[in-house]
């Protein structure tokens, strides 16, 4: 019985990784799209996020079929709580890499390329450089139990909130009138969307860090 258990568990695991690999794709695609501004990828990301969606309901129901069966108690009861918890952290960053390819749907149409800036784009995509490393490393410390490595996402917000403050300015020091207006929409929500992509991060890092340790302040540590 504990041996089955044991195997559930790891399955779980290996579903979660399976799920975090395919929100990966999702931001790295996202991103590529953006910097090529390519509505075939842009497509791509969001018909892939079905799958997305998917492991999202089953690895919820593996988790309450064995709490249910098993009743599990410490660290296995925080791990399955916690993975209720994390995988719609990684849910939400598919859908939030969703809605930056469908910002380069609108922006890759004829009539919105006049207004594309490349020094934004690289800023975004810059932002974006600094947020996919904290997914990955939200995921390898999962996969490892990795307390340590947990504990240390969350370094590279203020360098996301700096370059953030210079799309804005120079979004709005830019703007030449009302026909600029949905542009200047569409790339403050795609730094928005990145910047969100970098808190769930950190979100499953927490979470990661709780299971492991039992310790609820991380959820309340304002360093």
């Amino acid at each position: 019985m504990r041996r089955t258990f044991h195997q559930k568990l790891k399955e779980i695991t290996e579903d979660v990784l399976v799920m975090g690999s395919l929100v990966q794709d999702a931001v790295h695609g996202s991103i590529e799209a953006f910097l090529r501004m390519d509505p075939q990828l842009a497509e791509k990301i969001i018909e892939n996020d079905e799958r997305v969606n998917e492991y999202d309901i089953s690895i919820e129901e593996k988790c309450i079929v064995l709490q249910a069966e098993h009743q599990p108690v410490a660290v296995d009861l925080r791990f399955l709580h916690s993975v209720s918890i994390l995988i719609k952290n990684l849910e939400r960053i598919g859908d939030l890499a969703v809605n930056i390819a469908k910002i380069v749907r609108r922006l890759s149409r004829e009539e919105e390329k006049k207004h594309l800036d490349k020094d934004i784009i690289d800023l975004l995509v810059e932002m974006g450089n600094l947020v996919k490393p904290e997914l990955a490393r939200a995921l390898e410390a999962f996969k490892n139990r990795d307390a340590k490595l947990a504990s240390k996402l969350g370094k590279s917000d203020d360098a996301v909130d700096e370059i953030q403050k210079i799309i804005f300015k120079k979004l709005f020091t830019s703007q030449k009138g009302e026909e600029d207006i949905k542009f200047v929409t569409n790339i403050a929500l795609a730094s928005r969307y990145l910047e969100r992509i970098g808190d769930q991060s950190v979100n499953i890092g927490e979470r990661v860090l709780y299971f492991l340790t039992g310790d609820y302040s991380v959820f309340h540590d304002g360093s």
